[in-house]
């Protein structure tokens, strides 16, 4: 039998704090920038786009990191002058950890006997397919009523994926590894090699009892006896502190691949396991997933602060056409973060399995656009297993794969007639437009007369970011 390692993984939406770095992210003309780097010292560390503006990763001697600042910024050669940033991932908070941890209880509960079904040429558990989430987005009737499965290629900047997921593995194109700066984009890369290959050796047992791990702050339920002497084998290099967020990409895939199953998944791999990541690398990704064919972008991952790099890229990306979607963050705050409080950014937050706001969300105009449920979402981890996760991270992709249906009815979509398809929601106060109904909006977007065999109630709701 297919192995079901299911884990429940609490994971947040990746919030990056940022700390000063040697390196700095230079931006000036063609014309320009060989010279601005001569004369005020610099050494070009690599180069994260060529095009109307250079964006180089550069370096300097001066230990004088302000005094580097004003004198380069100062240049009216320079475009942009930033320092590079660090970016890792938080542990649970005190807010966020009780909360996730108390909804791993009823989604324990609720979740359903687990059968094999097929799903779009692979074979997958049923309650990957027909979870509490899907039934919240009205998936099924939107399928049903206008046949629409999802088309053109979506991007997922996280941890990578895993190459050879049973479910993941024929919709996957080419990717990049900005981590190691080489083509591929495998998240078991980061792991050593004998401990990958024990990650996916076969398990014969299903859902025989629930069991709780606790390891390093973050809860992991575990609903299959056999795989505790898995975990318990690879614990310490697998769910140890340097890979805390392993599997992260892989899991964020599966949720485009649920909702929109026939369209790409392109893997940028800017995070390591751990969870860190460079705003090179991101800046890198979203320039490379602009210009190579991608038409929407999920990043679940936000920073509390402002990047005019950052920023430079978004806006490329959006004028390129391509629908930037973004994770509001877990602070469960009325705040602001980056890039999903950027103009022209699909901000997502997450919403419950009852239709409020998830307590752990970030609310409000300035950074939420669209809502969709972030609670226990079952996805895929790799070594051909499967998990469910809490946080706007996983929201973010739900949302991510709603843009990939629109695309399919109408091709020519721009980042605006997006948000305008997927504007038929439930309303949750404070939560944008509301929580995303797939089959209100894309019977809309198709014209379809075709009726639902659910009893939501959908309105209109209203977005002011």
């Amino acid at each position: 039998m297919r192995k079901f390692l299911q884990f429940l993984l609490v994971c947040l939406a990746l919030g990056l704090p940022l700390t000063a770095q040697t390196g700095y992210i230079l931006t000036a003309s063609p014309s320009n920038v060989q010279s601005v780097i001569n004369q005020h010292g610099l050494t070009i560390v690599k180069e994260l786009y060529d095009g109307t503006n250079c964006v180089m990763l550069v370096s300097s001697a001066s230990a004088d990191v302000a005094g580097t600042e004003t004198e380069v910024e100062s240049d009216l050669r320079v475009v942009g002058f930033e320092p590079d940033q660090t970016a890792s991932l938080p542990e649970l908070s005190a807010l966020t950890q009780p909360v996730l941890t108390q909804s791993s209880t009823s989604i324990l509960d609720s979740l359903p006997g687990r059968t094999l079904v097929s799903f779009f040429g692979s074979t997958v558990p049923s309650n990957y397919t027909t979870q509490t989430a899907t039934s919240i987005i009205r998936l099924g009737d939107a399928r049903t009523a206008t046949r629409l499965t999802g088309s053109g290629v979506v991007a997922i900047i996280d941890t990578g994926a895993d190459p050879n997921h049973p479910a993941l593995s024929s919709v996957l194109v080419p990717g990049y590894d900005f981590t190691r700066d080489i083509p591929g984009f495998s998240e078991l890369a980061d792991l050593d090699p004998a401990v990958a290959a024990q990650l996916q050796q076969s398990s014969t047992s299903i859902l025989d009892a629930q069991n709780t791990l606790q390891l390093n702050g973050s809860a992991l339920a575990i609903l299959n006896q056999s795989s505790t002497s898995i975990l318990d084998q690879s614990s310490t290099s697998i769910l140890d502190s340097t890979l805390a967020e392993f599997g992260h990409g892989t899991m964020t895939a599966g949720i485009v691949h649920l909702v929109a199953p026939t369209a790409k998944i392109m893997p940028l791999k800017a995070f390591r396991a751990d969870g860190s990541s460079n705003l090179s690398d991101i800046i890198r990704a979203i320039y490379y997933a602009a210009d190579h064919s991608a038409n929407i972008v999920s990043m679940s991952f936000s920073m509390a602060q402002s990047s005019p790099g950052l920023q430079a890229a978004i806006q490329y990306a959006l004028n390129k056409n391509v629908t930037m979607v973004a994770s509001s963050g877990n602070d469960g705050s009325k705040t602001l973060v980056y890039p999903a409080s950027y103009g022209g950014v699909q901000g997502i937050g997450s919403s419950t399995n009852t239709d409020l706001r998830s307590t752990f969300s970030n609310f409000g105009s300035g950074v939420v656009t669209f809502a969709a449920p972030g609670e226990g979402i079952v996805t895929t981890y790799p070594g051909s297993n499967y998990a469910a996760g809490w946080g706007t991270s996983f929201s973010t992709p739900m949302f991510a794969g709603a843009a990939a249906l629109v695309l399919q009815a109408r091709p020519a979509s721009k980042p605006g007639d997006i948000t305008n398809a997927l504007s038929k929601t439930k309303q949750i106060s404070d939560m944008g437009y509301g929580r995303i109904d797939l089959y209100q909006s894309l019977i809309n977007v198709v014209g379809s007369s075709g009726t639902s065999s659910t009893t939501t109630t959908s309105t209109s709701g209203t977005s002011g970011k």
